[in-house]
């Protein structure tokens, strides 16, 4: 098996550069990693993991911990940092908490373990001191779709409440005074933010903020709907705060055939597969899953290589209105 010392000789370099390129501890020159790498390349060299850790060396894997990896929202987004990761030297160690605090705490903790050199991860609950643990032994971390409070940690959002309030007055344009907006009855910020941008609106406009939780607690989409559907005076619109909602609020107008647009405008959150295929399309928010992605990835590395900014940063990437049939347009596309 071929030893640093091999890839030194075949480059033409001293072994400490060849160290200082597979561990990433200090720069060399550009001219002496290009050497090195393709060295690397040639006799087909793999640095020990292991070994590299009991001498207390990080490991050159980057944690990844979302809520659901089967979710499309989730999968596309750990696809994106996996291929980002992986061109700069790192593999990814992916695990899902099933929306769930001990879970999350318990993956948190097998990642410290196994010394990853950074972390990126969508938190579920409000007791982080997990992740306040993973930062005291120099772990960085990038909090991603939610804020990590009161760690130490970079975040990337999207402009969850921008969005809902261009959704909102979007709806109000097209005439709509009863418009109801549905989400699950989890207090994530996300969620709250979308909301929070929703009543803005109506309050500034002096229309009714009608608000209705769905989920194991407050009902399901159906029975929620249902009750709102038969009330006085009934809603004319609906923005669904997930993609999920949306997806169960067409099933149930369907259903009862009820209209879209024509007796019921529709906004969801989140596009999705179906939205552009069924009749009426879909309207919906989009966000740059991908794009989210790589920029998380990027901003870990760049902790990683030193190149980040001493205090914590926020970065917060723009969503985009794709206009549909459902809520009453032609199809065309907005920033949101």
């Amino acid at each position: 098996m071929p030893t640093l010392a091999d890839v030194a000789k075949v480059a033409g370099v001293g072994v400490m550069s060849v160290s200082r390129v597979v561990n990433g501890t200090r720069r060399v020159t550009p001219e002496t990693e290009r050497k090195v790498r393709a060295a690397i390349r040639r006799i087909g060299y793999e640095p020990n993991e292991a070994a590299r850790i009991l001498k207390g060396h990080r490991a050159r894997i980057i944690g990844l911990i979302v809520p659901d990896l089967a979710d499309p929202f989730f999968a596309t987004y750990a696809n994106a940092v996996q291929e980002t990761a992986w061109k700069a030297g790192y593999m990814t160690l992916m695990a899902a908490s099933g929306h769930r605090d001990e879970v999350e705490r318990r993956e948190a903790e097998i990642m410290i373990q196994r010394q990853v050199a950074g972390l990126l991860v969508t938190p579920v609950g409000f007791r982080n001191d997990h992740f306040t643990a993973a930062r005291r032994h120099g772990i960085p971390i990038v909090s991603f779709d939610r804020p990590l409070e009161n760690v130490d940690a970079d975040s990337l959002l999207v402009d969850n409440r921008a969005a809902a309030i261009r959704v909102t007055e979007h709806l109000i344009e097209h005439g709509h005074r009863n418009i109801l907006c549905l989400a699950e009855d989890e207090k994530i910020f996300t969620l709250t933010e979308r909301v929070s941008g929703y009543s803005d609106v109506m309050r500034r406009a002096r229309l009714p903020v009608r608000v209705c939780l769905v989920g194991s607690v407050s009902g399901s989409v159906s029975d929620q709907l249902n009750f709102a559907l038969h009330s006085t005076p009934a809603p004319t619109a609906i923005f669904a705060t997930r993609n999920v909602i949306g997806v169960e609020v067409l099933r149930e107008l369907q259903e009862q055939s009820v209209q879209i647009p024509e007796k019921m405008a529709l906004i969801a959150f989140d596009d999705f597969d179906a939205a552009a295929l069924v009749r009426p399309g879909i309207t919906v928010v989009r966000q740059p899953i991908a794009e989210l992605g790589r920029t998380a990835a990027s901003m870990l590395l760049a902790r990683l290589s030193g190149n980040g900014q001493a205090e914590s940063s926020r970065v917060v990437l723009s969503t985009e209105l794709i206009i549909r049939e459902s809520c009453g347009c032609r199809k065309q596309s907005k920033p949101a």
